[in-house]
């Protein structure tokens, strides 16, 4: 492979470990060919304490010209900044005083947590007036909040040396933007590409791409080429070498004035196998980008704007994919004070990241860097230690980092603290253009079962419109084409004897004359299984004559297709669309339009009304799949969550990441749920469905919760239980199904929990057809992965039956438990499936039945015929006449 004039190569030994690195690379040193990089601009040379990380050096190569301008300046790292973008400065109303270290430190502040309870410290100071509670001056930030005592914050001293915003150097590869293989470049398939996403409060000062793949050998190299295009604009250009087909790493820098908030980065694809005439359908035509290749971009902070207009931003940035990751940080010790609330806010996070996930660590005190939500009553709102007046929302200053914001949510108590939570849950886009803002409750219909915004409904007809986007529903380029339609299904749907569900799709193509009408179809695919297929092109006269009739739109057409519920997913569900077409073969050196316009009108509409709520417990790949059957309430009002009396920070934060899944289970804030105690079950609400969360040394009187599971919780250790006449007549005459107790399991079930975690299923002991499920461990960092596993994709088909222990990245389910039953049936139903769960019962009853109906029949014909033998009939004894 020869240098392409776009970009040069490097050695083999750095193009082989295209892994994530640990740590972000440094910049790698510009390319000294590069075609973007304008001239006339001044050199850029490498910082000389760089981030650590792999690079392609740089040595013999004469500088490249910056394409920041000559009248850059550097950056600390020795990065030079754009001419065109000035260093943001904070101003010094938005900067937060440390308060000076007490004479007497409070002897009990927490040792290694930097946290002393409030009345230790003074409330800290800023620039600008004073904040009387319920009013905020322009320009003045109000406050709250206590630095790590003994630390004093870093802004003041970035202020008084003149350092510029910090610089972040992200090294992302192709797989991490979501390209989960090799990209392959066709000839009828030549465009490709993917997302970059930018955090709306950074602004790109540098970028590259380090590119790994191969071209095919049998290309032309002078009309045959794969391009970089970044939003449409040029970025390089990788050339054909037939002596050699793997190309890389090649180095292209990327001017950051392409950049916008969301990146489209694509390759095109150009090639010619003879040079006359080509078949784009030729097997040489290919191209491949691996998905280990680098994308390395540079960025520096844009100063906070700290206004609630702006929420849920900086929190929460909708282009980016990665675990949306929040701190939460809780001033004021009090077991479960503000954990309701904290939960609500949690929830509504998870709502707003849905399949990303979330991370909520849990301090007492500020974090270093960064962005953190504060929650707790009576949090001070000025300089002067003003406390709020009600229901309180304002923004501020991280003390520990002046480019990180505190939103902080406060109130006079605890009841004012959810209401504050609720607010900005429900009304975030309605806080005005303010720092500081008192607000009032919102006023929340009660929620009705399987109303969640997150689930389709199944009371009614429902367009595809109602769940995605019309831009979703439309494709143009190279066939095949497919259209994706994503949904939740509850997972407790029951059909009368299977009968598959109705769709009815309205789809739309162009009038297709340069496309092969024989075998043209359309696929209907359900996750990823194979429903049916329809023919797109039709000679029924009938069908020629319908496009000529007035009002009917060319090129339309409408199919009932049908979804099988056993290939529906209790939770997320995804429907493809796939339309087969080819271009029609002309010959050679006969140009053809092989573009191709597919559309499935938003009208087509999915029909689950005719089915029932109804399934079978335990069964946790429910509780993992969509929290059923906690969210058959949206807001969660029927359920209640037991935590140890006093948790700590690990317990905590594994709470808050159980609110973000819940939240975004249902796509609805945790509004209803209720809290209680695993020391003390009195205030426990005996109606509700329960979700246990604890170490184990913290359960208490809790561990009677599973006295209706298969399981005992002994000391480290849980053990298979045995069920016995004193547990009552229900264990001995049980139905037998598949669960290994109900045919007389023995109890080789006894391992240790050692640095493991549970997640138990059963019945609640309280009232029947209502649920537990325990999340247990021997330490919080136990808890919090447990947690995490319901959102990891690879673990979820690991999460089933009614007993799963982790060890490590190890998973491992049992199903021992009795089943209970949850929902509804018609008596009909009922009754139907009491006789095919016992069918030689039903062929015995069938058979003394017809022995019955037998001999009862015999036993009258017998009886008329003696009646009427036995009968006299008139004149029969009088004498014969001769």
């Amino acid at each position: 492979m020869t240098n392409s004039p776009a970009a040069w190569s490097a050695s083999a030994q750095e193009s082989a470990p295209y892994e994530v690195p640990e740590r972000p690379s440094a910049p790698l040193s510009p390319s000294d060919v590069s075609l973007n990089a304008p001239a006339g601009r001044a050199p850029a040379t490498a910082p000389a304490a760089a981030v650590p990380g792999p690079s392609v050096p740089a040595t013999g190569r004469p500088a490249a010209a910056s394409p920041y301008g000559s009248s850059a300046a550097a950056s600390p790292s020795g990065m030079p900044q754009p001419a065109d973008l000035p260093p943001p400065a904070i101003p010094a109303s938005d900067t937060m005083q440390a308060p000076p270290a007490p004479a007497n430190p409070a002897p009990n502040a927490q040792p290694g947590t930097g946290y002393a309870p409030p009345g230790t410290y003074p409330a800290p100071a800023y620039s600008g007036q004073p904040y009387p509670a319920g009013a905020y001056p322009n320009g003045a930030y109000p406050g709250a909040g206590y630095p790590a005592a003994g630390q004093a914050s870093q802004a003041p001293a970035m202020a008084d040396t003149g350092l510029t915003q910090p610089e972040i150097t992200r090294t992302l590869t192709l797989r991490d933007l979501g390209v989960p293989a090799p990209m392959t470049l066709r000839g009828f398939s030549p465009l490709q590409g993917l997302d970059i996403p930018i955090p709306a409060d950074e602004v790109v000062t540098r970028a590259q791409i380090v590119l790994d793949g191969a071209l095919s050998p049998s290309l032309l190299p002078e009309a045959s080429s794969l391009t970089l295009t970044l939003n449409e604009q040029y970025v390089g250009t990788v050339q054909v070498d037939p002596k050699n087909s793997r190309f890389g790493p090649l180095v292209f820098d990327i001017d950051p004035i392409f950049f916008s908030r969301l990146n489209h980065l694509n390759f095109q694809f150009a090639g010619e196998y003879r040079r006359d005439c080509n078949d784009l359908h030729n097997g040489v035509l290919w191209a491949r980008v691996s998905d280990l290749s680098k994308i390395i971009v540079t960025t520096v902070k844009l100063p906070p704007v700290r206004r609630l207009a702006h929420l849920p931003a900086p929190f929460f940035d909708k282009n980016m994919h990665d675990v949306l990751r929040v701190p939460f940080v809780f001033p004021h010790a009090s077991g479960q004070g503000d954990l309701k609330a904290a939960g609500i806010v949690a929830s509504w996070f998870g709502k707003l990241a849905d399949f990303r996930g979330t991370s909520f660590p849990a301090s007492a005190a500020f974090p270093a860097t960064g962005n953190a939500v504060e929650i707790g009553e009576n949090i001070p709102v000025d300089s002067n230690g003003t406390l709020p007046s009600g229901p309180t929302l304002f923004e501020a200053a991280n003390p520990n980092d002046r480019w990180g914001t505190v939103l902080v949510i406060t109130g006079r108590n605890q009841q004012d603290v959810e209401i504050a939570a609720r607010v900005l849950a429900f009304s975030s886009d309605t806080l005005g253009d303010v720092p500081y803002r008192v607000v009032a409750d919102v006023n929340l219909d009660p929620r009705k079962p399987y109303d969640a915004p997150a689930f389709v409904p199944t009371d009614r007809i429902v367009r595809f419109g109602d769940i995605a986007a019309e831009t979703d529903l439309q494709r143009q380029g190279g066939a095949p084409l497919g259209i994706s339609v994503p949904f939740r299904l509850p997972p407790d749907l029951f059909r009368w004897k299977q009968h598959s569900y109705p769709v009815k799709l309205n789809i739309r193509t162009p009038a297709a004359a340069a496309f092969e009408r024989e075998g043209a179809r359309f696929d209907v695919l359900i996750n990823n299984a194979y429903v049916q297929s329809f023919p797109l092109f039709s000679d029924a006269i009938w069908k020629k004559a319908e496009n000529h009739l007035p009002g009917l739109q060319s090129g339309a057409m409408t199919f009932n297709a049908v979804l099988p519920p056993w290939l529906l997913f209790g939770g997320r569900n995804q429907l493809d669309l796939s339309f087969n077409v080819l271009p029609i073969d002309r010959g050679a050196c006969r140009r053809v339009n092989d573009d191709f316009i597919a559309e499935v009108d938003s009208g087509s509409t999915f029909d689950f009304r005719k089915s029932y709520h109804y399934t079978t417990l335990p069964d946790l790949a429910y509780f993992a799949g969509s929290a059923f059957p906690f969210s058959r309430m949206a807001d969660y009002s029927q359920t209640a969550v037991v935590l140890p009396a006093q948790p700590d920070m690990g317990v905590t934060s594994a709470f808050l990441e159980l609110m973000g899944f819940l939240g975004s289970s249902t796509q609805y804030p945790v509004t209803g749920i209720d809290i209680a105690s695993s020391a003390d079950l009195g205030g426990l609400s005996q109606s509700k469905d329960i979700i246990l969360l604890s170490t184990i040394d913290q359960l208490g009187a809790a561990k009677s919760l599973l006295s209706r599971s298969a399981y005992e919780i002994n000391g480290q250790s849980i053990r298979l239980g045995q069920k016995t006449l004193l547990d009552g007549l229900w264990y001995l005459f049980q139905e037998k199904d598949a669960a290994g107790q109900n045919n007389n399991a023995q109890p080789v079930l006894n391992a240790p929990i050692v640095n493991a975690s549970l997640l138990v299923g059963g019945e609640s002991p309280y009232t029947n057809h209502r649920s537990v499920v325990a999340i247990l461990g021997d330490h919080p960092a136990q808890l919090q992965q447990m947690v995490a596993s319901l959102r990891d994709r690879q673990l979820l088909p690991a999460v089933q039956g009614d007993l799963v222990i982790k060890n490590g990245a190890v998973l491992t389910n049992y199903r021992n438990a009795n089943r209970y039953t949850v929902g509804s049936l018609p008596l009909w139903i009922r009754i139907e499936m009491a006789l095919e769960a016992h069918l030689l019962l039903l062929a015995l009853a069938g058979l003394a039945g017809t022995i019955l109906l037998a001999y009862g029949t015999a036993r009258w014909l017998r009886a008329h015929a003696r009646h009427r033998l036995q009968r006299r009939l008139p004149g029969e004894d009088e004498p014969i006449d001769s």
